[in-house]
């Protein structure tokens, strides 16, 4: 979004009446509602064979390659044919050749004998057709491939006997999709302004296609009910229009054609009473389908034995076994995946709510006996397996009626959320239940145009769910404010639908970070669904999730998790199943607060089971998904677990991508993964991840984005800053304070880090002046921050040598830490360091060995051995011991103790840091400083130099610590010359 890819034109368009003609710089303009594309590739285009277009609607011309090439890759949801001349095959067939958009290509040209040689013989290409160099010859064999596939296409949804019907897999969710589907059709207004949108939606489609509109105008013109099953079997227009609707799921085109197949479906019930009548005495009846189907798709149906199965359409079978062998063993060259297979279903006439029919005496083909099972027919597969003789698969099934069953169950338990039990508001919930957002809206929205049902407060309601979770907030928040008005002007008030209303209106105002008048309609909301506790405790628990999230963002993690674990409470008590999508939202919260708290093994185990929920309940792609795995990987991350946090962070970016209403959250993924990279030292890496967030933002409406620019500004001066970049990182931290206008707690953080560099840099007035101002901000809610602040300012006053001034801070930072860190002894670490390096500044060894230990004893429990804070506190360690060894005027071995200390740190930076972290030359400088109390000058001069090595490169000639090394390599110069001499 929001980058032009677009390329000069290198060729004049070719325009021709009934064709879409496309040069490198064009897009096909005009959707295709068909299942095939078929495009020509070729650099002289002659305007004349325009019968293409008979053969199939949707025909692209191309004169480059390139273009072509890119548009096929966009595909999702149709085949292609592609027509190429002999010039551009032998450029670009290898490329393009494995594409899985691509099902046939026909070679077109003069030389027929050179291009036949070059590619068919050599049998390397199997969806190559043929080569062809007369316009009849091609036209005919691409109407008999196109014939072949219409005749094979057929998409499966299987439903899987899980736990509760709730448990909606992204296969599961497709079989009720299409179980409910036919129930509402017949629900909808069957009138002629219906058939009237379905006959000008045609004719704009099909305009310029002279045989189509011939059709079309025959059927406005000629059409009874009675001629339903006749107008299916011609397979023109209306069959090629509604099968692919049904099979992507296209609710506008579906609700487009809800007219016709409305008239189908009735007429398929009148044929199945008949038929039916016509087997009382012979009620079971076996029905074939022969079809070409991938190893892939063989596979699926291996693997699901006794699972049940619906096509998403109309199923057409036929009663000649004969038949059906001879259509599956028919020979194709339309690919080297596909197999021949065949259906054998048993059907029993006397199973309720399972209409098929014979409809040979109607169809346009009587000679294939044709019986045809309605939308919505469910079948359990009994056996799979490879016939030998015939060399085919054989795929048994029976009919069932186990698909209505798992339907009530539905209802029955989405009643429990939407009393009115609809089942066409029901069809819209489990559309935005699968993530399905844009669809769901489309189908609202024609509700509420085509006042199917008379209930505006629903559908409003719905909308508004819709917006939310697509993150409009400001449009759900008009919606519920209608919903709101109508309910308050209700003679009869419903005092529980309001609540929920309030509720609603509470979750938008969240959002947009309106925290207390959020808290006014929650609390107030919450009385309310008090009064009803004993026969919904739902309702409450509901109500409690939100103001736990809202105290989450208040940073008030107490109160948080009170109202977060009693919904938790509510919800196991009440809920039908633990697997439920209430409990995954639940769980996810609880996760997230123990995240923020830094209590991480507690967020993991809860973030996974909000985890395994959805992975069982929710489509692969669902946004809610998505969300899991981002979090998991956060986790991970801070586990130190960097391999399953970055394989996370792939599927939650990996979701959001193909999900068009979430990939705002892109961007969120990219910094995720930046600061990834962050904690595993590649700065470089990391810098890149986060400019494309920030590239992101800029691209696309900044206004809106403001507060994320400044967080993605905040990481890449985190990033440069870890590189020592100061320059480069000063630039972005500033850049971000500039734009800081509510955010307290923001402001406080990048001021702190601000702050930070200069304390680095030795430059502690500009460092204490940065952590003042963002203290006397006030509004800091976030005691984690004002702990940071405490401690930087602590760090100032000890290096100033105003011990007092820095025990006092430093005090005041582990008194918010104990309150903070409740189980995690983590917290605690640093302040302990800190306090214990001021004590040894003022030779009071007994505290700083307590301190220094009780740090050291937390970071060698909870840290891997090989973490860069452990050497942080070997190195304290060895200073302790060090100045001890000064007091005994070298009689004790403290001085080889130190030194071992040293050592040690030094071991674990260079492992863990890079090559030149003025850590490295801290370690350096302390082995030159104990080699010199030891008079090993030789050593001390080594190390002395390697110090000096990298801190020249980092720091500025006037910086403190550069100094204070400076000095000693002086000493030392001086102690060796003093020995040469």
């Amino acid at each position: 979004m929001g980058n032009d890819n677009s390329t000069n034109a290198a060729s004049k368009s070719v325009r021709l009446s009934n064709l879409t003609a496309v040069t490198t710089s064009d897009s096909p303009s005009i959707e295709n509602k068909e299942d095939v594309t078929l495009i020509w590739l070729d650099k002289t285009i002659d305007t004349l064979r325009t019968t293409l277009r008979e053969v199939t609607n949707y025909v692209l011309l191309y004169t480059e390659i390139e273009p072509c090439i890119t548009y096929i890759r966009s595909i999702n949801t149709e085949r292609i044919f592609l027509i190429i001349s002999g010039v551009y095959a032998e450029q670009c067939l290898d490329e393009i050749h494995d594409l899985t958009q691509i099902d046939s290509i026909f070679i077109f040209c003069k030389n027929l004998d050179k291009y036949k040689s070059e590619f068919v013989d050599t049998k390397k290409y199997s969806k190559l057709i043929n080569v062809f160099n007369t316009e009849d010859e091609l036209i005919k064999s691409v109407r008999e491939e196109l014939n072949d596939l219409h005749n094979q296409l057929a998409t499966f949804s299987l439903y899987k006997n899980e736990k509760t019907t709730r448990d909606l897999s992204n296969e599961s969710a497709s079989f009720l999709w299409f179980q409910l589907f036919k129930d509402i059709l017949l629900q909808m207004s069957h009138s002629e302004q219906a058939k009237k949108e379905m006959i000008d939606q045609c004719k704009h489609f099909y305009r310029g296609n002279i045989e189509e509109l011939r059709l079309i105008k025959e059927f406005d013109e000629t059409y009874t009910n009675s001629d339903t099953i006749y107008w299916y079997t011609k397979q023109c227009f209306i069959y090629r229009l509604c099968n692919k609707a049904l099979r992507t799921e296209d609710i506008e085109l579906l609700y487009i054609f809800r007219y016709y197949i409305h008239d189908l479906c009735k007429r398929l019930a009148i044929e199945y009473d008949l038929f039916k009548k016509q087997h009382e005495n012979n009620p079971i009846i076996t029905l074939y389908r022969g079809l070409k189907l991938t190893n892939d798709e063989i596979n699926r149906f291996k693997s699901n034995i006794s699972s049940l199965i619906s096509t998403n359409g109309f199923l057409s079978t036929s009663q000649n076994y004969d038949l059906a062998i001879e259509f599956a063993l028919k020979k194709s060259k339309r690919s080297a995946d596909i197999v021949p297979a065949l259906f054998i279903i048993e059907a029993d006439t006397r199973i309720d709510h399972a209409i098929f029919a014979d409809i040979s005496s109607l169809s346009v083909y009587p000679e294939e006996q044709e019986i045809l099972f309605d939308i919505g027919c469910a079948f359990k597969i009994n056996e799979v397996y490879f016939d030998d003789e015939k060399n085919i698969w054989i795929i048994k099934m029976n009919l069932t009626n186990e698909g209505r069953q798992i339907i009530q169950t539905y209802i029955k338990e989405n009643r429990r959320e939407m009393e009115k039990g609809n089942i066409v508001l029901i069809f819209g919930l489990l559309l935005t239940e699968m993530g399905q957002y844009k669809q769901a809206e489309i189908y609202f929205q024609n509700l509420l145009s085509s006042n199917t049902i008379d209930d505006q407060i629903s559908i409003y309601t719905n909308i508004g769910r819709i917006k939310y979770f697509k993150g409009l907030f400001e449009e759900a928040l008009k919606d519920f404010k209608i919903v709101y008005d109508l309910q308050r002007q209700q003679t009869s008030k419903n005092e529980i639908d309001l609540a929920r209303t309030m509720n609603n209106l509470g979750l938008v105002y969240m959002e947009q970070k309106k925290y207390d008048l959020a808290f006014d309609y929650l609390f107030e909301v919450r009385k309310i669904y008090k009064k009803y506790f004993d026969i919904d405790k739902s309702l409450v628990a509901n109500t409690d999730n939100v103001i736990g999230v809202i105290y989450t963002h208040k940073c008030d993690y107490e109160n948080a998790l009170t109202y977060l674990l009693r919904a938790m409470k509510y919800y196991e008590e009440y809920l039908p199943t633990i697997d439920h999508p209430l409990m995954a939202t639940n769980y996810n919260n609880i996760g997230l607060v123990y995240y923020y708290i830094k209590e991480y093994k507690q967020s993991l185990d809860y973030c996974l089971k909000a985890f395994n929920i959805r992975e069982k309940i929710l489509p692969k792609n669902h946004p809610n998904f998505g969300d899991s795995c981002n979090n998991l990987g956060l986790i991970y991350q801070k586990l130190h677990e960097y391999k399953q946090a970055y394989d996370f962070f792939q599927r939650s970016l990996s979701i959001y991508e193909n999900n068009p209403d979430k990939q705002t959250k892109i961007p969120a993924c990219y910094n995720n993964i930046g600061f990834l990279y962050i904690d595993e030292k590649n700065y470089d890496e990391a810098i890149e991840y986060h400019l494309k967030a920030l590239n992101y933002y800029n691209n696309n409406e900044s206004s809106k984005y403001q507060n994320e620019i400044n967080h993605t500004l905040d990481n890449l001066g985190t990033a440069y800053d870890l590189k020592n970049d100061t320059k480069q990182a000063l630039n972005y931290y500033k850049q971000a304070l500039e734009s800081i206008k509510h955010d307290h707690n923001q402001y406080a953080k990048i001021s702190l880090k601000i702050g930070n560099i200069y304390q680095k840099n030795g430059e502690y007035d500009l460092a204490l002046d940065y952590y003042l101002k963002a203290i006397n901000k006030n509004n800091i809610t976030s005691q984690d921050t004002l702990s940071n602040l405490f401690m930087a300012i602590g760090i100032v006053y000890h290096q100033q040598k105003s011990y007092a001034s820095a025990l006092d801070y430093y005090k005041r930072t582990l008194s918010i830490l104990k309150k903070l860190s409740l189980d995690n002894e983590l917290n605690l670490v640093w302040i302990y360091n800190n306090i214990g390096c001021l004590y040894t500044d003022i030779d009071d060894s007994n505290h700083a060995l307590k301190y220094q230990e009780k740090a050291y004893n937390i970071r060698i429990k909870l840290l891997p051995p090989n973490h860069p804070d452990i050497a942080t506190s070997l190195t304290n360690l060895g200073r302790i011991y060090q100045k001890l060894a000064h007091y005994s005027n070298g009689l004790s071995n403290d001085l080889e103790r130190a030194l071992e200390y040293y050592k040690a740190a030094l071991e674990i930076r260079q492992e863990s840091l890079s090559n030149n972290h003025q850590d490295i030359a801290i370690s350096y400088y302390n082995l030159a400083l104990i080699y010199f109390d030891q008079q090993n000058l030789y050593h001390a001069h080594i190390n002395i130099e390697k110090a000096l090595d990298i801190q020249r490169n980092i720091f500025s000639s006037e910086h403190p610590q550069l100094q204070q090394t400076l000095q000693l390599e002086k000493n030392i110069m001086n102690m060796l010359g003093y020995h040469k001499n």
